[in-house]
């Protein structure tokens, strides 16, 4: 543990335990990789009179299939997840986001709760759980609940998970094509990103969902842009017209603003890379 961190730390031994530690204090961190909340134990952002760690439980890891759905534990990995044939084939954005993750100790430690959790806007993974039009399952001692992907980021660093609530389940539904584009700096967080996920019948985009990473302080969908793909061919589909549309959505006024890139840098960047995210979903091979 850093140095500077004094409180106490626990590890639990099954999810209940876990529930029942975060419901009996009041100031309460769950730690698992461990790579995002360290950092911030070490710099005395953060210092919670208790962690709970869940590192050890086996139960919230894993991959499996359900009734056209993929269904990610809250401890599976980035490297797990962009290795997974069930990922790649059915949510291939985040199996892109996962395996775009440059810090090889971040990709083989870091969680996918984790990364949602702490919902920073120069992570991967949040832009392409909501364009995926995922859902997270959170469970405290009151009972489960099941949190959509439109619902979840709130503010950088703050989602709709409750103080005595544990994320212990990622799903997504199948989607018929999916991409993700991403821009780094030199630290190798992403900049700008933007995923894509198109549901397609006879040729024909019949639903879409756009989300953009570093435009504000947390994932947003670009509507105008979904606005432009529905009712399109997939053969022909109009990525440089829609991708324009991308400029109603994002006001300059309200983009992040920092060393990395300035709001208006960053406005042609969400263009930019919205059209390459909708050029690479669709030239995903038909199955």
């Amino acid at each position: 543990m850093p140095a500077r961190y004094a409180g106490e730390r626990v590890r639990a031994t099954s999810v209940a335990e876990a529930l029942d530690l975060l419901a009996a204090t009041r100031d309460a961190s769950v730690i698992a990789g461990g790579y995002s909340l360290l950092p911030e134990l070490k710099d005395g952002v953060e210092s919670p009179d208790r962690l709970v760690d869940i590192a050890g439980l086996d139960e919230l890891s894993g991959i499996t299939r359900g009734d056209d759905e993929t269904r990610v534990g809250a401890l599976t990995t980035h490297a797990e997840i962009a290795d997974s044939a069930a990922v790649r084939t059915h949510a291939r954005a985040l199996a892109l986001a996962t395996s775009s993750v440059g810090d090889r100790q971040a990709k083989h430690q870091g969680t996918i709760a984790g990364n949602l959790v702490f919902a920073d806007q120069k992570y991967d993974a949040p832009a392409a759980f909501l364009a995926l039009g995922g859902r997270i399952t959170a469970r405290s001692l009151d009972g489960t609940r099941t949190i959509d992907a439109d619902d979840w980021f709130r503010d950088s660093g703050h989602t709709a998970l409750d103080d005595d609530e544990l994320a212990t389940e990622v799903v997504l539904p199948d989607a018929d094509r999916s991409g993700y584009i991403r821009t780094s700096e030199y630290s190798g967080y992403a900049v700008v990103s933007v995923a894509v996920a198109l549901d397609v019948a006879d040729g024909t985009v019949m639903s879409a969902r756009v989300a953009a990473n570093g435009a504000r302080a947390y994932p947003i969908r670009l509507s105008a842009v979904e606005a432009r793909l529905v009712g399109a061919p997939l053969h022909d589909l109009p990525a440089a017209d829609a991708a324009d549309a991308a400029l109603a959505d994002v006001d300059p006024a309200s983009l992040v603003v920092d060393d990395a890139a300035a709001g208006r840098y960053r406005r042609r960047l969400v263009r930019s890379y919205c059209r390459r995210a909708l050029e690479d979903a669709v030239g995903v091979r038909e199955r």
